[in-house]
């Protein structure tokens, strides 16, 4: 009970953010645009495993740019769901530069 108590003092005590002050409208269109557009990142991912399952077929190495492809998509999938879940307030691409998610 202490605990609870605890936790919801902490949740009184909390300050709006600076960048978002509190407009759920203005997330709430963020996360719907980033909804959309990690339905078509994802093809791009499928697309680069199918490249991975057919050179593996055919006895080839797997291709070190598909895994570099692969790793940005998925890196990229990442920030948007860490957007989606509100565990950042940094927006990723194309809303916001990739240098200025890192703080560079």
């Amino acid at each position: 009970m202490i605990c609870f108590l605890r936790i919801i003092f902490c949740m009184a005590s909390m300050e709006p953010n600076a960048e978002d002050p509190g407009n759920f409208f203005v997330r709430l269109f963020y996360i719907v645009v980033y909804i959309i557009i990690l339905g078509i990142v994802r093809f791009a991912l499928w697309a680069v495993l199918l490249v991975q399952v057919l050179l593996h077929l055919l006895g080839a190495k797997p291709s070190v740019k598909a895994q570099k492809m692969a790793q940005v998509v998925a890196d990229y999938i990442y920030r948007i769901w860490l957007y989606l879940s509100y565990s950042t307030n940094e927006k990723p691409f194309p809303f916001n530069i990739r240098g200025q998610d890192q703080g560079s």
